[in-house]
């Protein structure tokens, strides 16, 4: 019986050598091409990436300095760490006070509250010293100073109450006995108003702290952390599972793109940078009002 005939394959033809114009696109290209897998392969899912590991015991404070975003303060409970490259890289400032709770001003003055600490530094941080005050107890558990007027504060106490200063925490006045959380003071042109966090939610102030209206609560509890823009408008809630946003000064809410714990929040004046460290140190950013969460 006859084999079937094959057939015979026509040979290849070599293939054609690109222009030599069009070569470094090429290359280009196929760089391209290997990068863009590489980033698929290492970026974690949903696109959020640290920009740094701070490697801390805990997580107190975190604060824009004078509305730049390169130049950021991580407060713990040994002291400031300092960034002036958006978080990338950190130092540690001579001070080892428990950072709980800071206000940097425009003037250049830092002020640092927590447990048994109440200390300033007027040169941006390169010197510290006790602040002189008769408030009943240092171990300060909210604090925050008014952005029209750096020696105008409050203060939260282990103690109970919230107490006002308007010399830059000689002497200070009790204007509410019952605990507010994360006070922030705010600035809408020329009157300042206090937000913070009661039993009842999420509250604010327009006359220094004595008396309260309520506002809409983040759909999150509890609160870990708390942030706003100079004149109040955005807000921003930390939770351990996520980062909410308002855009109207507290009375509506939505989830940001962040993923995780935020533990400490802080925003821009303008509220389109925010930053978040979470419960593990890792240091979060964002540039569009928290949508995105990209690597440095």
């Amino acid at each position: 019986m006859a084999r079937p005939r094959r057939e015979r394959q026509k040979p290849r033809s070599p293939p054609r050598a690109l222009p030599r114009w069009l070569r470094p696109a090429a290359v280009g290209l196929a760089v391209l091409g290997v990068g863009a897998v590489l980033v698929l392969i290492l970026l974690p899912k949903g696109g959020q990436a640290a920009w740094s590991r701070l490697g801390t015991a805990d997580v107190h404070s975190l604060a824009f300095v004078a509305g730049d975003p390169q130049h950021v303060l991580f407060g713990h409970h040994d002291g400031l760490s300092e960034s002036r490259d958006g978080g990338r890289t950190w130092r540690p400032l001579p001070v080892r006070d428990d950072a709980m709770s800071m206000a940097p001003a425009r003037d250049g003055s830092i002020v640092i509250a927590g447990h048994e600490v109440f200390t300033a530094s007027r040169d941006g941080g390169r010197t510290w010293s006790a602040i002189p005050s008769d408030l009943p107890s240092l171990d300060i558990h909210g604090f925050t100073r008014d952005p029209g007027d750096p020696a105008r504060m409050w203060a939260l106490l282990a103690t109970g109450g919230l107490w006002e200063s308007t010399d830059f925490g000689a002497s200070w006045v009790r204007v509410r006995q019952d605990n507010v959380l994360f006070p922030l003071a705010v600035r809408d042109q020329a009157s300042t108003r206090l937000i913070g966090v009661d039993a009842t939610g999420l509250v604010t102030s327009a006359d220094g702290g004595r008396t309260w209206t309520g506002l809409a609560t983040p759909p999150t509890f509890p609160m870990t952390s708390l942030a706003a823009t100079a004149d109040g408008r955005t807000l921003y809630a930390g939770a351990g599972d996520g980062l909410f946003r308002s855009d109207d000064g507290g009375d509506a809410w939505t989830k940001t793109g962040y993923k995780g714990s935020a533990f400490a929040v802080a925003t821009t004046p303008d509220g389109r940078t925010v930053a978040v460290v979470s419960r593990q140190t890792e240091f979060f950013r964002s540039s569009d009002q928290g949508t995105t969460w990209p690597g440095p």
